[in-house]
């Protein structure tokens, strides 16, 4: 038992879930990055809804300075806005009341005359009598009266003020609308010129868009791993396929909280994290997880009791949005979720059930990764060599109880894995034999004060090395030490 305390004691520090937080100017500084890593940050998120190429770039590069003496690699994920329905500006607001009646239209806005203009001519040629129309995130709320191919006629089910701007969701309609923009192709391009790890695409309605988004990723020559925001009520319709083809997926509540009747969220939210589980696919839970840290030092109870929740869970990981780009603790926001995680871990819950064997399809690794999450719990940490980063990408995906480290010699490979629970990169060379192999891992072990002398770790890789082979050992290791 005393081994056992003294094992934890060096990786405590090392969270399993992951912190995304999101770039912004609250925190556009090689400094203020670097005290975000130091809090627990593992990914910045470069929200593309707003800036041109230039700004994303130039985040990108204060983003690399600042996380440069991180003790592990830290990912950057680009967010693909898709195609925002909003309403076109205008000077002023429109009050309206219940009942008022108003007009929607392609053209001009003329608020004066009750008549409002959308960004997008798809929205009045998709929308038909009956359904609803929301504007602002739900707070104001329309019935479709008529709609033809140049105007739609709406009828306000509640009052407020219309700003122009706003954004719209329409949960009953098909939107004839593509899903990627030819802004969403530029940011797509930018995001591989800056070799981000991770891209998040918007507005995802079926495994089409899937394909497409790789498609032409592939087509600029980048290799990304794709995230679909589950956001639009057709995702849900088709969560299955749109799971076995994107490379992880994000719950992002904020649209799917309109798209859907609130209350239905939180199983929605379970479901999809239960399949994410099923189907070995890292899953992300964002929106609003500490908004009230966007102007106060201290959350709520239920945001606290929020992203706990998402750790009992086992996600992959939490991301913060408004509390980092713009908020005024940033910092803060990051200490805390860190310390939540922190506490949430320690009282986990029994693992989730596993994924299938068969939406694997890698007999030996899975055998081999299912082996090495049984193991010793006493066991200090588990060293995974790979090449491709599936090793690691597997174990995760068989919530050990031990910290994993990946020791790879792929540059991209070290900061791809950042997304997956548990899971830290070590940049290495590739072994040469079993005793060199043995050699790197006293040496990290020891370096990164993850095991001490006389405590014993695991390790899985594929032998023989020097070539891609998979995963086809594992074996307890016992630190010899100085």
């Amino acid at each position: 038992m005393l081994i056992y305390r003294s094992i934890r004691a060096h990786t405590d520090q090392m969270k399993k879930t992951k912190i995304i937080a999101t770039y912004g100017p609250a925190i556009a500084s090689r400094q203020r990055i670097a005290e975000l890593v130091e809090a627990g940050v593992n990914i910045f998120r470069v929200n593309c809804s707003h800036g041109t190429r230039e700004d994303f770039m130039a985040a990108v590069q204060i983003i690399r300075k600042g996380v440069r003496k991180g003790r592990y690699p830290v990912g950057i994920l680009f967010d693909i806005c898709g195609p925002k329905l909003r309403l076109e500006r205008f000077e002023g607001e429109y009050p309206v009341k219940i009942g008022d009646e108003l007009t929607l239209t392609a053209g001009k806005s003329n608020p004066a005359a009750g008549v409002v203009a959308v960004n997008h001519p798809g929205i009045i040629k998709s929308v038909r009598a009956g359904e609803r129309l929301f504007i602002e995130d739900g707070k104001l709320a329309f019935e479709i009266l008529s709609a033809s191919a140049e105007k739609v006629r709406v009828r306000a089910l509640n009052s407020g003020v219309i700003l122009g701007g706003k954004g719209i969701n329409l949960p009953d309609t098909q939107i004839q609308i593509p899903t990627i923009t030819r802004k969403d192709r530029e940011d797509i391009s930018t995001a591989v010129a800056a070799g981000a790890d991770l891209v998040a695409f918007s507005f995802v309605r079926s495994g089409d868009d899937i394909i497409e988004a790789r498609r032409i990723i592939r087509r600029l020559g980048g290799n990304q791993k794709i995230i679909a925001k589950l956001e639009k009520r057709e995702a849900i319709d088709k969560l299955d396929e749109i799971m076995m083809l994107a490379d992880g997926v994000m719950v992002a509540r904020g649209d799917l909280g309109v798209e859907l009747p609130p209350e239905t969220v939180p199983e929605v939210q379970k479901q999809i994290i239960r399949l994410a589980h099923r189907h070995c696919k890292p899953v992300i839970v964002a929106t609003q997880m500490m908004e009230s840290m966007r102007f106060a030092p201290q959350p709520t109870r239920a945001e606290i009791n929020d992203v706990a929740s998402a750790v009992f869970e086992f996600v992959d990981a939490v991301m913060l949005s408004a509390e980092t780009a713009t908020g005024q603790y940033p910092l803060e926001a990051v200490q805390t979720m860190s310390r939540v995680i922190a506490a949430a871990e320690k009282d986990c819950g029994p693992k989730p059930t596993v994924g299938e064997a068969y939406l694997v399809r890698a007999e030996v690794p899975l055998a081999v990764a299912e082996a090495v999450s049984r193991a010793d719990s006493h066991s200090a940490v588990i060293f995974a060599f790979t090449s491709s980063g599936f090793t690691a990408e597997l174990i995760s995906n068989q919530f050990p109880e031990q910290i994993i480290v990946a020791l790879t010699n792929d540059k991209t490979v070290l900061t791809r894995l950042t997304i997956y629970r548990a899971v830290y990169s070590v940049p290495i060379r590739q072994p040469r034999s079993f005793d060199d192999m043995l050699d790197m891992v006293e040496k990290i072990g020891q370096q990164y004060k993850l095991a001490n002398k006389g405590e014993t770790v695991v390790i899985t890789g594929g032998v023989p090395f020097g070539r891609r082979v998979p995963t086809n050992f594992m074996m307890y290791h016992t630190i010899e030490g100085k």
